[in-house]
């Protein structure tokens, strides 16, 4: 009878090590890869993060249109220099006049006003204007303050997001590094488990296909190992991402991962998101459509302004005046009937204030709902990692009973390596349930808005002013 083939364990253990080598093609060397500790992600990222700094220059931006609706109420000054030449009648007696060289002679002769020779004149004019009553520019100025300090606080909510980033890219780092020694450790396993079924094998006590099973585990074993290395460089590069480093190469980290406080229970959760800095902004816009309305409301009343300028006239240089004249006045500009646009335009005012209020409305629903969501994350992941621990002891007593049963030969190999595999199952469970309860908490605090004040609390002091 023709003996069944068998397959070479070293021919699986070489297609592992060729899958494993095809991944890793070009690794970085471990000494050239940057670690970093969890504070120095989150400072990277506070700096270099493109979205940040983005958020950055909008707040910015913002604060500068401040400033230029604030010189709507402040005098406006400037100085005018312009040449002139003209045989203009009426222009030529004008500018002569101007100039003081208005003779009585000229009245002798009625050519010498329809048909004047060429007249220069050189004119220096400093003027200065000043609001007495401008509505609309005090409304506006209001307007842009409330919306540079609404930008104010989407670039700190920007932050906090940068943060939340990192963490969540730092903690897959340590997640996929603890799985690569959950990979090599089950297949230190596996390996002994081999070691065992050829042991028993060659005494004539085994089974060969008990050998070829625990060949087979091996293989699957270090195929994992290199899922898990694969893993493990993606986290790596991601955490670089996360930071903002430009090209994303793996940076690794280092120290103890970063732990939050347990906020207790979630009962007045559906409260504790008013401190979020994305609804500070949505309130201030909110009143923002409040004034928008009065802004429009202001087209039917009058402008009133103060005008003052210097002026200078000279025919031969503009450095040697020939008369010098001044003049002061208040004006008053109203706007009696526009063709209806002011109503047009209060009507859309009032109805973009009732969408503000939609929505301000909605982001506060969402924002209770994600910390009530986020707070009931804790209480399950909490949960989840006792059950894990449990899982995790009651496996490993499991592989060891069977170990012993199968060397004393009252077990059987395929016993022992689904055991073995609840075992490996059972440490990334471990792993991943311990990792959740760090990330659940940081969200819950993400969620209530005490994230970025908790982990970098030197930002709090600019919650509300431009960096």
């Amino acid at each position: 009878m023709a003996r069944p083939a068998r397959i070479s364990f070293s021919a699986l253990s070489g297609a592992a090590l060729f899958l494993q080598a095809s991944v890793f093609a070009f690794p970085p060397a471990a000494s050239a890869m940057e670690e970093v500790d969890f504070h120095q992600a989150v400072a990277r990222a506070l700096s270099n993060n493109a979205f940040v700094a983005a958020a950055g220059e909008e707040a910015v931006a913002a604060r500068r249109d401040a400033d230029a609706a604030r010189g709507h109420l402040l005098p406006s000054v400037r100085f005018d220099e312009k040449f002139v030449r003209t045989t203009v009648p009426a222009e030529a007696f004008g500018l002569k006049m101007n100039q003081e060289k208005l003779l009585q002679s000229d009245f002798l002769d009625v050519r010498n006003f329809n048909s004047p020779p060429p007249r220069n004149d050189f004119v220096a004019t400093l003027s200065a204007e000043q609001p007495l009553f401008a509505p609309k520019a005090y409304i506006g100025y209001g307007m842009a303050k409330t919306e540079a300090d609404a930008k104010a606080q989407d670039l700190y909510r920007r932050k906090e997001d940068a943060v939340y980033r990192v963490l969540t890219a730092y903690l897959d780092v340590i997640t996929a590094r603890q799985f690569v020694e959950v990979a090599g450790q089950g297949l230190s396993d596996a390996r002994e488990h081999l070691r065992i079924a050829e042991s028993l094998e060659a005494a004539g006590m085994g089974l060969t296909s008990d050998a070829l099973r625990a060949k087979v585990a091996v293989a699957s074993a270090e195929s994992a190992k290199v899922t898990a290395e694969n893993r493990l460089e993606l986290a790596r590069r991601g955490l670089a991402l996360a930071m903002g480093e430009p090209g994303a190469p793996p940076v690794d980290v280092t120290g103890p991962p970063p732990e939050f406080p347990d906020m207790g229970s979630p009962e007045k959760e559906g409260t504790a998101a008013t401190g979020r800095a994305d609804l500070r902004a949505s309130s201030l816009r909110l009143a923002n459509a409040g004034s928008n309305v009065r802004l429009r409301r202001s087209g039917y009343l009058p402008d009133i302004g103060l005008a003052a300028a210097y002026q200078m006239d000279a025919e031969d240089s503009p450095f040697s005046a020939d008369n010098r004249t001044w003049k002061v006045g208040v004006g008053l500009t109203w706007n009696i009937f526009d063709g209806m646009r002011r109503e047009a335009e209060i009507g859309k005012a009032v109805a973009e204030r009732r969408r503000a209020q939609a929505y301000d409305r909605g982001i506060r629903d969402q924002a209770a709902f994600e910390s009530v969501q986020a707070a009931l994350g804790v209480k399950e992941a909490t949960l989840r990692d006792e059950i894990a621990r449990a899982a995790l002891a009651s496996a490993e007593e499991s592989v060891r009973l069977l170990q012993s049963r199968y060397e004393n030969h009252l077990g059987r190999m395929v016993d022992l390596l689904d055991a073995q595999t609840a075992l490996d199952g059972a440490r990334a469970a471990r792993i991943r349930a311990e990792n959740d309860v760090r990330l659940s908490r940081a969200q819950r605090l993400y969620a209530s808005g005490g994230l970025l004040s908790f982990v970098a609390p030197s930002e709090e002091n600019g919650k509300g002013k431009i960096r």
